[in-house]
């Protein structure tokens, strides 16, 4: 037994891609599960582990358990769950409501989803939230709802004031909160994921569809396509920036609340999921077009896993041809950025590597699309060439918010928690102070 035997196995069980997860993730579970068991870590332990994978039973689970990460934190990004509740609770009249949250953690997300709509005078029996997760024992946990003072990390902690009793094991989520939140297990990449629930007002989906391959993140997201309402929202995480929501959606708020509606019948969609925002380098003319009254220029989750959020940028418009020139003018760069987009889409990484390497020769440096192409590169398996492309894009914009995010999340995985950090601060920053276009 190799790692890629067993990367292929949960492939097919959760749609892992082995790639995004880091390099030896696997391997570390494998060992990790071969101590527990027991088991010598040689040829004859790791074929003996092979036959109980390959059987029913648990063992597949646990290996899942050691390759899922199960940390959550109590309104992780404030912006999303405030927007939520300013969108939800507009309309007194409306029917109970329901948000989705998966996966759900440990169940600090949809917690906070209760409380954020306990603040707003909603009464429990006026919404309820479905929290979902492949791990049992963090669904275990989320049940519970007994948290230590790591599970609150924001600047504001009236909430836990309010909605969770101080006990000698730690913070208990109160009554209010517990009655409106249940926990199901579930993996979204099943045919049959919540194959008979009723449409979400809201759907959480972070930090997820970057850790799946190309065939599983296009499940995942026809279930989300399902299990939304009409009017729904879906939020995605900030650093999943390889882009995979469907061009039936478009951004809604704020950039920094990464929530995602429908386009509804005659609304303007993109032409592509895998497209991200296309920013150029300082230099005019500027060739994003303005967009109708209420819509926001750009947004992101990497925000995964590499971890910048799915962004939606404008129509843009070629430059004005040359008169002099009596041929037509190149193609503007954002059709080469949709087109190498498509083919990346499609798995073609050689073909949509090309166009963005040919776009810089032709039209010089760029931050749009050296960002691209590192999204390329990265979705190819060549992470140190992509990591090279990110620092390009912020090279010439050094508040492209998705390139840091990139970079921080590749410093992460190299074990520089203070580079990532850095990179991370300053991604948010850049957000902050309204600079994503």
């Amino acid at each position: 037994m190799d790692a890629t035997t067993v990367e292929e196995l949960l492939r097919a069980r959760i749609g892992l891609d082995p790639a995004s997860a880091g390099p030896g993730l696997v391997a570390r579970a494998v060992r990790a599960r071969l101590k527990d068991l027991g088991l010598p870590d040689d040829a004859d332990g790791r074929a003996r582990y092979l036959a109980l994978l390959d059987r029913p039973g648990a063992e597949l689970e646990a290996l899942v358990e050691e390759v899922v990460v199960s940390e959550s934190w109590f309104f992780r990004d404030e912006q999303p769950f405030s927007f939520l509740a300013d969108r939800l609770t507009a309309d007194p009249g409306r029917p109970p409501l329901r948000v989705l949250s998966v996966p759900c953690a440990r169940g600090e997300e949809p917690y906070s989803v209760a409380v954020a709509l306990l603040d707003r005078g909603l009464t429990p029996d006026r919404f309820r939230v479905v929290g979902v997760d492949l791990s049992r024992k963090a669904l275990a946990f989320a049940r519970e709802g007994v948290y230590t003072d790591n599970a609150f990390r924001s600047n504001n902690l009236g909430f836990r004031d309010r909605h969770f009793r101080r006990t000698a094991r730690g913070y208990e989520i109160g009554d209010a909160a517990k009655a409106a939140v249940e926990f199901r297990q579930g993996n979204i990449v099943d045919p049959f994921f919540l194959a008979t629930e009723a449409p979400f007002d809201a759907v959480f989906c972070r930090n997820l569809l970057i850790y799946l391959d190309p065939p599983a993140r296009r499940r995942a997201l026809e279930h989300l396509d399902r299990l939304l309402a009409p009017d729904g929202l879906v939020f995605v995480g900030h650093a999943e920036h390889l882009g995979a929501l469907s061009p039936r959606f478009r951004q809604a708020g704020e950039t920094y609340c990464f929530a995602f509606e429908r386009v509804g019948e005659g609304g303007r969609t993109r032409s592509h999921a895998f497209l991200p925002a296309v920013r150029e380098a300082p230099r005019p003319p500027a060739r994003v077009a303005p967009r109708p009254a209420g819509a926001v220029a750009t947004v992101s989750t990497p925000r995964a896993a590499v971890p910048a959020a799915f962004r939606l940028a404008g129509p843009v418009e070629p430059p004005p041809a040359a008169p002099q020139e009596p041929a037509p003018p190149p193609a503007p760069q954002g059709s080469v950025l949709e087109e190498a987009a498509r083919l990346a889409d499609r798995g073609r990484h050689a073909e949509a590597a090309a166009l963005c390497e040919d776009e810089l020769r032709r039209a010089g440096p760029s931050a749009a699309v050296f960002y691209l192409l590192g999204v390329v590169r990265q979705a190819a398996g060549r992470r140190d060439e992509a990591e090279r492309c990110f620092e390009k894009a912020v090279y010439l914009d050094p508040r492209h918010d998705e390139a840091l995010l990139a970079l921080s999340a590749a410093a992460r995985r190299r074990g520089d928690l203070s580079a990532a950090a850095n990179y991370l601060r300053r991604a948010g920053r850049a957000a902050e102070e309204g600079t994503t276009r």
